[in-house]
């Protein structure tokens, strides 16, 4: 499906070039309205957008006396102060190292020594990791509560092409990268997807503030747009911050899509409601076609469990099967698919709030180009990292003539949008010559109802499906063997799937929810 409204140009946003001018943005346009809310022992708290500009800076006021150019760590659950220390790193000519909050002793003491950190700032769940460490560590809240009246300020000027902060991959395979974005990469990114998209309303931040999307996208852009951002500290807490503050976007990984989807249908079975539900959704699909909508009627009841308010969904971060794009629609709730990548700092497109098509991941962000070289989506602009920290070799291999090459395959359509079609480095070359793409059998095999998840591999050059099937499907084996000589019946024979394999378990993920295909084999 596409929607045609391209009679509408980009978003009216203001460039900025740094996060400084973001906050004099914030500061000028927005100073008294609501930037944050969040909750302390149950009692909300509330920051205008002035209270971030003088926290942020008065935190900033301290690293700049304390430290010069020093790579300082930030580890921690998300959190208001989370936020202020972040910013304040950069905006004090310091660059912040971010880690992963689930990160454990071993892989935090391997990554402070790539990144070269010299100075730990950390949430008190942390305490026993850092305590004993050969690093100055400092507690994220008394960093943002030092009383900062009395130091001279210590003014600095602003490189916007300077090392600001370093964020670690999450790929599939092999170890993390330390990638290094500077303001100008930051703000390029915000400008320029934002011009694509804005919410009508108020955020609920899900994602961890450790990825580029979690902090960059689902914090910083709500903030250019002057939007409230509620910050959910706990994922037990999802479904009821959402149906208290109401929110009109959530930024998302599909993991939370898929999870949406199974409770609404496990909620549905146990009010003995399954086929009223269905019955429901396949009216709702019929009206929408003849431009009728009477969705908030039909689906009350579950729309007020999101807060009654959901109108878009940001998802990215790992493929999302088009099924729940529109079964989600259907139900009265936009899920927009996007790309990003942490290099690109890291939204690369998004489809708009009146103009997507389905099966894509949206259009180009302004200022950003894209050519398919050789079949692989390669980026340019301003959005594209410096570099990965002192690892040259690995650098020039991926940025060759100012694009990023992302090891996705894909293709522009005619009306711009940008489809992905596999992943170079998870093509099958069989003993014959032939190349197969295992994201396109996949997606074929997960339009079946039977199905929750599906890896299509080689094994002694034939064609294996390992398929972890839904809870009602689980030791079906003569489903599944029907269903695999359907989908081989009318495919050439190098194309067909050889065996299949049932799991019991679904595949291990990484935190993005990306499925890690080096250990398919592991449950």
């Amino acid at each position: 499906m596409k929607v045609q409204n391209k009679d509408y140009d980009y978003y009216p946003h203001t460039k900025i070039n740094n996060i400084s001018e973001l906050l004099e943005l914030m500061l000028k346009s927005y100073a008294n309205d609501i930037a944050f809310s969040y909750k302390i022992d149950n009692e909300k708290v509330k920051k205008t957008f002035k209270d971030v500009y003088n926290d942020v800076y008065s935190v900033s006021k301290y690293f700049r006396n304390n430290f010069h150019n020093k790579h300082i760590a930030l580890i921690g659950e998300n959190s208001y102060n989370w936020v202020v220390i972040f910013l304040a790193i950069i905006l004090s000519d310091n660059v912040c190292v971010v880690m992963d909050k689930d990160i454990n002793e071993t892989d935090l003491t391997s990554l402070l020594k790539k990144s070269d950190t010299k100075i730990i700032c950390y949430s008190a769940s942390y305490n026993l990791f850092v305590k004993d460490m050969p690093y100055k560590v400092m507690a994220i809240d008394e960093v943002v509560n030092y009383e900062v009246n009395k130091i001279k300020d210590k003014k600095i000027a602003i490189d916007n092409d300077k090392d600001a902060t370093i964020f670690f991959t999450s790929g599939t395979t092999g170890a993390s990268k330390p990638v290094v974005l500077t303001q100008k990469n930051i703000a390029s990114d915000i400008y320029g997807a934002s011009s694509l998209f804005k919410p009508d309303g108020s955020v609920v931040s899900l994602l961890p503030f450790h990825h580029a999307f979690g902090i960059i996208t689902g914090i910083l852009k709500p903030l250019y747009y002057g939007k409230e951002i509620f910050l959910n500290k706990s994922l037990k807490y999802v479904v009821s911050d959402l149906k208290e503050n109401k929110p009109d976007t959530i930024f998302v990984v599909p993991a939370f899509i898929e999870t949406f989807y199974k409770q609404i249908w496990k909620n549905a079975r146990l009010a003995h409601k399954e086929k009223l539900l269905k019955n429901s959704l396949k009216l709702s699909h019929y009206l929408l076609k003849i431009n009728i909508d009477i969705r908030n009627k039909l689906f009350k009841d579950i729309l007020n469990e999101f807060g009654g308010n959901l109108h878009h969904i940001i998802c990215g971060g790992a493929y999302l099967d088009q099924k729940y794009v529109e079964w989600f629609r259907d139900l009265g709730i936009n899920i927009l698919n996007g790309y990003g990548i942490t290099e690109c700092s890291p939204v690369v497109s998004v489809n708009r709030n009146h103009y997507y098509k389905d099966g894509s991941i949206g259009q180009v962000c302004r200022d950003v180009t894209v050519k398919i070289i050789d079949g692989e989506i390669c980026v340019g602009g301003d959005i594209v990292m410096k570099g990965y920290y002192k690892d040259k070799g690995s650098t020039n291999a991926v940025v060759k003539d100012g694009y990023f090459y992302t090891g996705d395959l894909g293709y522009l359509d005619n009306d711009g949008f940008l489809f992905i079609t596999g992943r170079k480095k998870n093509i099958i070359i069989l003993s014959n010559g032939e190349n197969i793409s295992p994201e396109q059998i996949e997606s074929e095999l997960m339009k079946d109802k039977a199905i929750c998840e599906v890896i299509a591999y080689e094994d002694g050059n034939k064609l294996v499906a390992s398929i972890y099937p839904n809870e009602e499907y689980l030791g079906n084996e003569e489903y599944f063997e029907n269903l695999i000589y359907n989908y081989n019946k009318n495919r050439p024979k190098n194309h067909q799937i050889a065996m299949f394999k049932l799991r019991s378990k679904e595949f291990i993920k990484n935190h993005n929810g990306k499925i890690l295909r080096n250990r398919i084999g592991e449950e």
